[in-house]
């Protein structure tokens, strides 16, 4: 595990500092991938089928005339992935003393 050391002359104030700076960034992630989970709901009612599995899919189906919407989707569900992947890396760190 990786360790970040911050040295400062105020180390409460800092620390509450980066937790707040954190937090914030959490929260925004989180409302990213609500929106980004409302617009993959779109995709997979419509195709009925989870993204997961159109991802597996989709090499095999013929993609005519649907092109830019399935990149869209795809688009959609690489951007979620990431954003499940940065809130999880958030919401994992520890604080020491």
């Amino acid at each position: 595990m990786a360790e970040l050391i911050f040295k400062t002359d105020n180390p409460e104030g800092v620390r509450e500092l980066v937790k707040k700076a954190i937090a914030a960034e959490l929260c925004r992630l989180e409302n990213s991938q609500r929106l980004a989970r409302k617009r993959l709901d779109y995709f997979e009612e419509k195709y009925q089928q989870r993204s997961s599995q159109f991802q597996d899919r989709l090499a095999a189906e013929d993609m005519e005339g649907r092109d830019l919407e399935y990149v869209e989707w795809m688009g959609e569900y690489q951007f979620f992935l990431e954003l499940e992947e940065k809130i999880k890396s958030l919401k994992s760190l520890e604080y020491v003393s």
